[in-house]
């Protein structure tokens, strides 16, 4: 993992034991969202509205099919914040 990716996890982990009532240790990268934290269409609505005030992205018209973890989640709010910075390069 890179710095970023550390800094998103770190912030993650403990905002999706909280939206989830799960204990901080179950919030591993692999753990599954619904099939390992039990979380329900309301707790995604809830990560998600979280997610976007916290990091400042918009997850709406994101594709999110692919996101099934905690881990899935942390690397697309790097990728959108990625996204969102110009690059150092582009002058």
């Amino acid at each position: 993992m890179d710095v970023e990716h550390d800094d998103v996890w770190e912030a993650l982990r403990p905002l999706s034991a909280r939206v989830m009532a799960v204990p901080l240790e179950a919030v591993v990268p692999r753990a599954r969202l619904v099939a390992d934290l039990g979380a329900d269409s309301l707790d995604i609505t809830e990560l998600e509205a979280a997610t976007e005030e916290l990091f400042g992205v918009s997850l709406k018209g994101t594709d999110k099919s692919g996101v099934s973890t905690v881990g899935d989640v942390a690397d697309l709010i790097v990728r959108l914040r990625a996204q969102r910075s110009p690059s150092p390069l582009a002058r």
